[in-house]
């Protein structure tokens, strides 16, 4: 007998050899005869009285070790023969074992090891050779003299005097943590059989779900048509497209190219026609079968959009079932419908993730929903502060949120309907008689429309808010970038010497120039009708403008609007003058207009605009939405009178 040593330390070795991992050990041997070739491998435990492991046996019909080979194969560390070797030699099977450790993992099963070997030589004879190891001399391994033998190939792994954690082996679910690690094996090579105690190892009893499609090729060259199989494991196996012949051999296994994110699965492509393009498979998505290759993914992509509805399905049925489901009945409106559609991807998504417990549960649920349907596009930091979510789910969640912009779609239709709902409040502050008696211009009306610009129009910004003309040519003045003169501003005065406050100042830019237009909004109380005071007071307010050098820029163009209920009768007369845009009572030079406009046809102006909106939505503002929607933004500014209509 010789030996053979391992340039090692002993400790290294045995740390290789993860005694505390049985199962990983028996994993090890059973690749170890598939890379082997065996169609057979049996994997037996001697049991003693008290249910303990006595001896564990691997045994396989592979074509064995030449003894030739054996020091080669036990005498280095590292550097494997399947390193450079892409498949096994004669039936091409993929290859497992790449890093020359294999066999040490053995003394997690065992003390004592030996190898019984039986492998064709050089020179056609048939002989055995028996390799022993012992856990107390890692490095060194005993190789017996070659004796010729009529007995057929394969080897068999024998590990006695028990080592510490090999019970395990005996445990309930080994034989399906089996199944699970070599079910994708099984189905790629149904020739092959695992043995476990007796048990073959089914790969029907670990797949999640199993599916097949006839694909319809017309360039199929006499052949049956090809099949697509897809089956789906419970973890992560590597995804693999599988080019097979019927009998399910596999040839060659190009990338799958398609995005499943939550699935682990193995499609098997099957038509004979593979076999006789075996040698120039790699170059398949070049040639004529390209196309077979796109039909195949193609397919993939619609089962696996199937399966997510499939999911979705289920898990909300189950939160219907489990009452924490934060919707009720049908989408009433399209706009709810949309953003019941995101909800139902983006919570199926993360389901792994949410708590427990039922109230939490709900609680999580309801949080989303309610992100969701105000500010979709800060649902991504929400749930990533909540679920700390790994790199992989997140780039998951980030293709969700960006494809098509659901969440655009989602945010676009919520503000159009709050809009409804705040033009729908606005009537009843300043038309119910009720209310618009109570409402006051400064501390009510003005706080609110300060918020609501855009019923002024969608391309204003609100740029000074109830501040004196002083403050309105700093920030006139800011906006075209220039500096005062002399480094300081001289004070804005009315004719009458007075400094006057302006309401609003919103300003907007001219697309594709430099021109900018500024719009001084002055608001009265529903209750005051516009007359000659009135008037008077936004022209004094345009007067000092214009009559101010400080303001001169001829990029800017400037529009004074008084704004109430109603107006009288000689006002209404200038608004309707033949010469002059609906509204405007006075054209001045320098670009300057001004308006009385009463809130009816603003409010109809806004309606115009959110017409078409409003039909697609299907979105009639009922009293409860105006207020809910005054209470949740504009909060204590709200008339009791509103809320108790």
């Amino acid at each position: 007998m010789g030996t053979v040593h391992i340039e090692a330390e002993p400790d290294h070795l045995l740390r290789l050899a993860r005694q505390k991992d049985p199962v990983g050990a028996v994993v090890e041997m059973i690749w170890n005869a598939l890379d082997a070739e065996a169609t057979l491998v049996t994997v037996d435990l001697e049991i003693n009285e008290l249910d303990g492991v006595e001896s564990v046996s691997v045994t396989d019909d592979g074509h064995g070790m030449p003894n030739a080979s054996c020091a080669d194969y036990f005498g280095g560390l590292g550097g494997s023969w399947k390193m450079s070797a892409k498949v096994s030699p004669e039936l091409e099977r993929g290859l497992h074992g790449r890093s020359g450790q294999g066999r040490l993992r053995a003394f997690a099963l065992g003390e004592q090891v030996r190898w019984i070997t039986v492998a064709e030589a050089a020179d056609g004879r048939i002989e055995r050779a028996v390799i022993s190891g012992a856990v107390d001399r890692p490095v060194d391994f005993g190789i017996s003299e070659p004796e010729v033998v009529r007995l057929p190939y394969g080897t068999r792994v024998e590990a006695s005097v028990p080592a510490d954690f090999v019970n395990r082996l005996t445990q309930d679910d080994t034989a399906q943590q089996l199944a699970s690690t070599f079910a994708p094996f099984l189905t790629a090579n149904p020739d092959v059989r695992i043995v476990y105690q007796g048990m073959p190892l089914d790969p029907a009893t670990v797949w999640t779900d199993m599916a097949e499609y006839p694909l319809s090729w017309p360039d199929s060259a006499g052949y049956a048509e090809p099949l697509l199989r897809v089956i789906e494991w419970p973890k992560d196996v590597g995804r693999v497209l599988a080019l097979c012949d019927t009998d399910g051999i596999v040839l060659d296994e190009p990338s799958p190219g398609i995005q499943a994110p939550g699935y682990h699965f193995t499609a098997y492509l099957l038509w004979d026609g593979f076999a006789e393009r075996r040698n120039d498979l790699r170059l398949a998505e070049m040639d004529e079968i390209g196309p077979l290759l796109e039909l195949a993914r193609e397919t993939l992509r619609a089962h696996f959009r199937r399966r997510d509805q499939e999911r979705r399905v289920r898990l909300i049925q189950e939160w219907r079932t489990e009452g924490v489901y934060p919707y009720s009945g049908k989408p009433a409106e399209p706009a709810q419908a949309v953003e019941r559609e995101m909800f139902d991807e983006v919570a199926t998504r993360i389901a792994r993730r949410l708590p427990g417990a039922t109230q939490s549960k709900k609680t999580t649920l309801r949080l989303l929903r309610e992100v969701i349907s105000r500010d979709p596009s800060g649902l991504y930091p929400v749930l990533d502060e909540l679920f700390r979510l790994p790199q992989s789910e997140q780039e998951e969640l980030k293709r969700i949120l960006q494809r098509t912009s659901l969440s655009e779609v989602i945010k676009a239709t919520g503000q159009v309907t709050d809009r409804l709902d705040f033009l729908a409040a606005l009537k009843k502050l300043v038309f119910e008689p009720e209310i618009s008696r109570t409402v006051r211009e400064r501390s009510e009306l003005h706080k609110i429309l300060e918020r609501e610009t855009w019923i002024f129009g969608d391309a204003y910004a609100l740029m000074v808010s109830d501040q004196s003309l002083d403050t309105v040519l700093k920030r006139h003045l800011r906006e075209l970038g220039r500096e005062p003169e002399n480094g300081r501003l001289d004070p804005v005065r009315r004719e009458d010497g007075k400094k006057g406050i302006i309401d609003l100042l919103l300003g907007r830019a001219h697309r594709g120039s430099s021109g900018r237009e500024h719009l001084v909004v002055q608001l009265k109380a529903p209750k005051v009708k516009i007359g000659q005071v009135e008037v008077a007071q936004i022209k004094s307010y345009a007067k000092a403008v214009v009559g101010d050098p400080q303001f001169h820029d001829a990029r800017v163009a400037w529009d004074f609007w008084v704004v109430s209920t109603e107006m009288d009768d000689v006002v209404r007369e200038d608004a309707s003058a033949p010469n002059r845009p609906p509204g405007c009572i006075a054209e001045w030079k320098n670009g300057v207009r001004i308006w009385a406009r009463t809130w009816s046809e603003i409010i109809d102006d806004c309606e115009g605009r959110l017409h078409f909106y409003r039909d697609r939505l299907n979105h009639d503002p009922a009293t409860e939405h105006a207020v809910e929607y005054l209470q949740r933004v504009h909060g204590a500014v709200t008339p009791e009178a509103v809320a108790a209509t």
